[in-house]
C-alpha cells in the first residue's frame, strides 16, 4: 500500500506543479501581455488589485491543489497501466478550475450573470495559443511522469 500511495504522489506532485507553472505561464502573457493588465497595474472592476507577475503566477494557485487532489485519488484507485489518462485527466480538470477561476477576476464588469464556459471563451480563450497551451500541457505531463509509471 505504502509504494502505491507514493507513487500516486510524486505523479499528483510532479503533475501538480506542471499544471500551475502552464497555467501561470499562460496567465501571465494573457492578461498580463496581451490584454495590458501589467501595463496598467490594476483590474478595472476591482482597482484594490494590483497586477504584478506575483499576482498573476498567484492567482492560478488553485490550479496545483485541484490537480494534486485529482490526481492523487486518480492515481490511488486506477490500476498502474491507466496511471498516464489518471494524471492527464488530473491535468486537464486542474488547468480548466484554475482557467475558469482567472476568467472571472478579469471581467469588466464582475461577471455575476455569466456562465463559466462564457467567461473563460470571453477573457481566457486565445483561439491560436490556448490549443498549443493544452497539447503542451497534456505532453509535458506524459513525458514527466514517464519514468514513474508502470505502463
Amino acid at each position: 500500500m505504502l509504494p502505491r500511495f507514493r507513487t500516486a504522489t510524486y505523479l499528483s506532485i510532479i503533475t501538480a506543479l506542471w499544471c500551475w507553472v502552464l497555467t501561470a505561464g499562460y496567465t501571465i502573457w494573457k492578461f498580463g501581455y496581451v490584454d495590458g493588465y501589467l501595463e496598467l497595474g490594476e483590474i478595472p472592476f476591482n482597482p484594490t488589485i494590483p497586477i504584478t507577475y506575483l499576482t498573476l503566477f498567484m492567482l492560478t494557485i488553485g490550479a496545483f491543489g485541484v490537480t494534486f487532489v485529482v490526481g492523487i485519488i486518480a492515481t490511488m484507485v486506477s490500476p498502474p497501466r491507466w496511471h498516464l489518462w489518471a494524471v492527464l485527466a488530473a491535468w486537464c480538470i486542474g488547468a480548466g478550475v484554475a482557467a475558469i477561476d482567472v476568467s472571472f477576476l478579469f471581467l469588466d464588469h464582475g461577471g455575476g450573470t455569466w456562465l463559466p464556459h462564457e467567461a473563460l471563451r470571453a477573457t481566457f480563450f486565445h483561439p491560436i495559443v490556448t490549443p498549443f497551451w493544452i497539447i503542451l500541457g497534456l505532453a509535458g505531463t506524459a513525458s514527466l511522469t514517464r519514468p514513474l509509471r508502470t505502463d
